[in-house]
């Protein structure tokens, strides 16, 4: 499931449709480009297929009203940012991370808080992480200076340790200032440890070393922290508060990445980590969530594969993205349904998708299939490409009216959509894991003429033809 970095305060979840802003794009845009972590991954992975994150980073810039995600009691300032995260890492998007930015900035205190009886820790990381992808400066981003904020939220390192035991034991570990309590985890800590880094901060390193206590000895890391109070701070195996969690794991992979250190520590934990996702990933390529209402689920596998692909395992990058491709419905054509106006929308499980068919995304879902997509656009980035150009073959030249006759289809990627179709018959098909041909079955129709068989996929289509007789 999605973490968020603290409870709704001052957002809420059902989130109603919008559309993008034509104005916000007078800026110039900021750069979309992948980051050097993940050029370099998809460099070793090779054959990647930009199609499914495409139309999802496609659909999710069409869900922003002005520039964020907004339910109806306001904006959801954390999923916004997921949104920008996701979509800087897809090429074309560069304007709509320039129009997320010159909505948020001005509005960032809202989420982060004030900074005197208000200051949330994991908020401000994911902010400074976000400001950076958006080629801002976190140091001053809406007129605050996201970077000394968080500093303040980061236990300070005792002068004396051996004098000060406990105070040793929380260096480095994040905390938010609130009246509504301390919710911050190891999520936040993840994003603090990579927002420091990247700001060359003193604290860094304090931030870094806490984040590697709350890996357990299995290579994952817990999701929530110990109390503050307690002696050690470490994730202990099989005791309460330390249950491994692939999506804490993988945000963490993910962060520590991308923050560039290359410390012994940090290259040894993210091998234990990465040992960790692809031994949880299952065959079909699923990652299954923990903690109450564990399921397998798209964003656990996407988030998980991304990560998995950043370590430059390929093999379970792949397996995840073409299960996560699975749950992407493209009905389009003679195929068209309920969910056809949302193409590229990526649904939570399975079965969400076989209710929306016929009813569309309901409006309570909407929030659901918004928060599983932007997830989706990352672990969608390893998705292999086909194998040939796309092409339908018939193996008949001429058959007799109502007579089934055989198509190939081949130059489907490995689990993407299509609808095959001649006139009076149609059927949805997907690519075959190993991208070879398939063969199906079509109707022909009444009429003594030359017929059109046709694959059509989100972005291409092939045609052949056969002469039909009475």
């Amino acid at each position: 499931m999605h973490h968020r970095i603290r409870p709704l305060r001052l957002t809420a979840v059902t989130l109603t449709a919008g559309a993008l802003s034509a104005g916000l794009l007078v800026a110039p845009s900021a750069s979309a480009d992948p980051s050097p972590a993940l050029t370099s991954a998809k460099a070793a992975v090779a054959g990647t297929d930009s199609t499914p994150s495409t139309i999802a980073a496609e659909w999710i810039a069409g869900e922003l009203s002005n520039g964020l995600m907004v339910s109806s009691s306001g904006p959801d300032f954390g999923l916004t940012i997921d949104t920008g995260m996701a979509l800087s890492t897809v090429a074309s998007q560069g304007g709509t991370v320039t129009a997320i930015n010159n909505s948020l900035e001005p509005r960032i205190a809202e989420y982060v808080g004030d900074g005197t009886k208000e200051s949330y820790a994991g908020a401000l990381a994911k902010s400074a992480t976000f400001a950076r992808t958006a080629k801002k400066n976190p140091t001053s981003y809406g007129g605050i200076n996201l970077i000394t904020r968080l500093e303040e939220r980061t236990a300070n390192v005792p002068a004396d340790p051996a004098a000060e035991p406990q105070a040793a034991a929380i260096a480095g570990r994040i905390f938010d200032k609130s009246e509504f309590g301390n919710y911050a985890n190891v999520v936040g800590q993840s994003y603090a440890v990579r927002a420091l880094t990247l700001a060359g901060s003193a604290e860094a390193g304090a931030a870094r070393d806490f984040l590697l206590k709350q890996q357990c000895a299995s290579g994952a890391f817990r999701l929530n922290f110990d109390k503050a109070d307690v002696p050690s701070q470490s994730c202990t195996e099989g005791v309460a508060g330390s249950t491994a969690d692939p999506d804490a794991t993988a945000l963490a992979v993910i962060n520590l990445v991308e923050s560039g250190d290359k410390s012994a520590a940090v290259v040894g934990a993210l091998a234990k980590a990465g040992t960790w996702l692809a031994a949880r990933q299952r065959n079909s390529g699923a990652i299954r969530s923990a903690g109450d209402g564990a399921q397998i689920n798209t964003n656990s596998t996407a988030i998980g594969g991304y990560a998995l692909g950043l370590l430059k395992n390929r093999d379970a990058a792949l397996k995840a993205a073409l299960w996560v491709r699975k749950n992407q419905p493209v009905d389009k054509y003679k195929c068209r349904t309920a969910l056809t106006k949302d193409t590229g929308a990526v649904a939570f499980r399975r079965d969400r998708v076989t209710g929306a068919t016929t009813t569309g995304i309901p409006a309570a879902a909407r929030d659901e299939w918004r928060r599983a997509t932007s997830q989706a656009i990352l672990g969608l980035q390893f998705a292999p490409a086909s194998k040939d150009k796309l092409r339908i073959v018939s193996v008949r030249k001429q058959a007799r009216a109502g007579e089934r006759v055989q198509f190939q289809v081949y130059g489907l990627a490995p689990s993407e959509s299509a609808c095959m179709q001649v006139k009076g018959d149609f059927l949805r098909v997907k690519g075959k894991k190993t991208g070879d041909k398939i063969v199906r079955k079509l109707q022909l129709p009444t009429g003594n003429q030359r017929r059109v068989g046709l694959i059509k996929t989100s972005d291409d289509e092939a045609r052949t033809s056969l002469r039909v007789r009475n």
